[in-house]
């Protein structure tokens, strides 16, 4: 029996208190999604962030934390397809939160290639 093993980086957008501008929609329900990725209940924080993606197409966080979701069910075809989606976009945000805490305040676009590398490695390592 072959045990698939993810050291995954996730990235959620957040709204600091500071902050004048007012939370969208697609932020919300990132967040709310992202709260369930962190208690690992894939299935009740994919339709957050499909919903988020109804909102804002090109949310890039929704995109990496779907590709996530997707990744840890089993659909790396769909999970690639989210991450290139994100690496195509070249998006300036960082990732505010994590699951990995080195990885806090990297490009999205850096977390989009190390999701793929981590995808190959496991990839290769199953095989």
């Amino acid at each position: 029996m072959r045990f698939r093993t993810f050291n995954l980086t996730l990235g959620v957008a957040t709204v600091l208190a500071s902050c004048a501008m007012p939370i969208t929609r697609d932020e919300q329900l990132v967040e709310q999604g992202f709260q369930h990725i962190i208690d690992r209940e894939w299935s009740q924080a994919e339709p957050y962030l499909l919903e988020a993606l109804q909102e804002n197409d090109d949310n890039p966080y929704a995109l990496l934390n779907l590709g996530v979701v997707y990744q840890q069910t089993g659909r790396d075809i769909e999970a690639r397809e989210m991450y290139n989606r994100v690496i195509d976009m070249e998006p300036s945000n960082t990732a505010t939160r994590t699951n990995i805490g080195e990885e806090r305040g990297r490009g999205l676009t850096e977390l989009a290639r190390r999701n793929l590398q981590r995808m190959d490695e496991v990839a290769a390592y199953s095989r």
